[in-house]
């Protein structure tokens, strides 16, 4: 993070969802949307065969991501956001294990999540071994990195980074960083001017980017729909 500032102020403060996510969470077919202790969004066309768990950044509105992550159910795959105690994942770091019981008949998972999010998502991975390449088939990380104690650069696991090059809150050079805890197969997109708020859709942050939402969000589904697909 770029202070100890900065690190409190996203720890104590609250990231809420804006209109255009709301309008995300909107029913539209071909998809589904159920909200409760899961935001769920199930494609209406044809069964899963696969899903996704995004896990939210520290203290942010799980609603908000749910641009990024409806246009997923639109092309056939489970989507699924945990709405965490006290929107702090840290609390929850487990909660994937209820969501894939919850769904049995899907058999390959793909975990990640959005700054504190991906770290969690990355802790939960580091600590269940017997899931990974088996269940669990991906894990991505959107604007984060795991932290020292669940780095994993031996694992075979199918990896993806994605980052704003305008983040004012994880700096590039973390990311550059954290190489050494992930797979060198670990595949790394800059999002050119994106920045860390724009993997949401939120109405009370501060944004950094020089590239407008709707297209930093364009790049990060893409990115997802691409690592999604090659995690068989």
């Amino acid at each position: 993070m770029s202070s100890l500032y900065t690190r409190l102020k996203i720890t104590l403060g609250s990231a809420n969802a804006d209109d255009h996510a709301l309008t995300a969470l909107q029913a539209d077919y071909p998809v589904t949307v159920t909200q409760g202790k899961d935001i769920v969004f199930t494609p209406g066309n044809r069964q899963p065969d696969a899903g996704v768990i995004l896990y939210p950044g520290g203290r942010c509105d799980a609603r908000a991501y749910a641009p990024v992550m409806q246009p997923l159910a639109n092309i056939g795959y489970l989507a699924v956001i945990p709405q965490m105690p006290l929107r702090l994942a840290v609390l929850d770091t487990n909660r994937a294990d209820r969501i894939m019981a919850a769904y049995p008949s899907i058999r390959r998972w793909i975990i990640g999540g959005h700054s504190m999010g991906g770290a969690m998502a990355a802790a939960y991975v580091y600590k269940h071994p017997d899931l990974a390449g088996n269940r669990v088939k991906g894990l991505f990380f959107l604007a984060s990195y795991p932290s020292g104690m669940h780095a994993m650069p031996d694992s075979t696991l199918a990896m993806t980074l994605i980052y704003g090059t305008h983040d004012m809150i994880t700096r590039s050079s973390e990311f550059e960083a954290s190489r050494q805890r992930l797979p060198k197969h670990t595949t790394y997109i800059a999002i050119e001017g994106g920045d860390h708020y724009q993997f949401g859709s939120f109405g009370n942050v501060e944004v950094t980017a020089t590239i407008t939402r709707t297209e930093q969000q364009r790049q990060i589904t893409q990115a997802l729909m691409q690592f999604v697909e090659r995690c068989q």
